[in-house]
């Protein structure tokens, strides 16, 4: 039996980066990348890329990939934010109230035009304590989602919650804050190879693996929820 496809359009937090050849990223990992590991009856198709907003991916191959490819039946789970705050970059800036929910509703009525069932989601958070730049944007998925009755999963608050309660320490383990051959990551073979086995990395934008697989299982918890109703 065919397995149901779940489509992923999204930013770096979600998409998939190398693992191997000359353009090894390891550890970076996108939550999207690694989400087959617990919604294994789904066939996922990650189309997030880096550095995307959700008015400049409309822009991309990877748009008109989408556009085509999906059909009834199928899920699209819809992820901006972070790049859409960018007030100095006209290519990828949207306003919180008003452009940014409006650019989400073009996926949500692609979605539903073909047959297809849109998931909101709102943004990982940064490992901070609180990001006001990113909560408008977060609370603007949350009034969409309310108002166009589109299944929500927030991520946002997911993560943050986490790291509130967890503490710097651990919720820094995981992003991509790295040490010069990080010895979490020596017994990895991908890690010899990568990019960043030499340096020394502070990023608490972007997840390691071990991060992505902690978020993706909170993507896939919420929606087994979404899906059961």
């Amino acid at each position: 039996m065919k397995k149901k496809r779940m489509f992923i359009a999204g930013d770096s937090t979600a998409c998939i980066y190398p693992h191997f050849g000359d353009d090894n990223r390891f550890p970076r990992t996108g939550w999207g990348q690694v989400l087959d590991r617990f919604l294994p009856e789904y066939t996922i198709v990650d189309l997030a890329l880096s550095g995307r907003s959700s008015k400049s991916f409309k822009t991309e191959e990877n748009f008109r990939y989408l556009c085509n490819s999906i059909e009834p039946g199928d899920y699209l789970i819809i992820q901006f934010g972070h790049n859409d705050a960018k007030e100095n970059d006209p290519t990828r800036y949207t306003s919180p109230n008003g452009e940014y929910q409006e650019s989400l509703m073009e996926f949500v009525r692609l979605a539903r035009r073909c047959g297809a069932a849109p998931i909101l989601a709102t943004s990982i958070s940064q490992n901070r304590p609180s990001d006001p730049s990113l909560e408008v944007y977060v609370d603007a998925v949350r009034r969409l989602a309310y108002t166009e009755a589109v299944p929500l999963i927030d991520m946002y608050r997911a993560t943050n919650n986490y790291i509130n309660k967890a503490g710097s320490y651990a919720s820094a383990q995981l992003f991509m804050n790295l040490e010069k051959h990080d010895k979490r990551f020596m017994n990895d073979l991908r890690y010899s190879g990568s990019e960043f086995y030499d340096k020394y990395t502070i990023d608490n934008t972007h997840l390691n693996i071990n991060g992505a697989l902690f978020i993706a299982e909170f993507a896939a918890d919420m929606i087994h929820s979404i899906l059961e109703r």
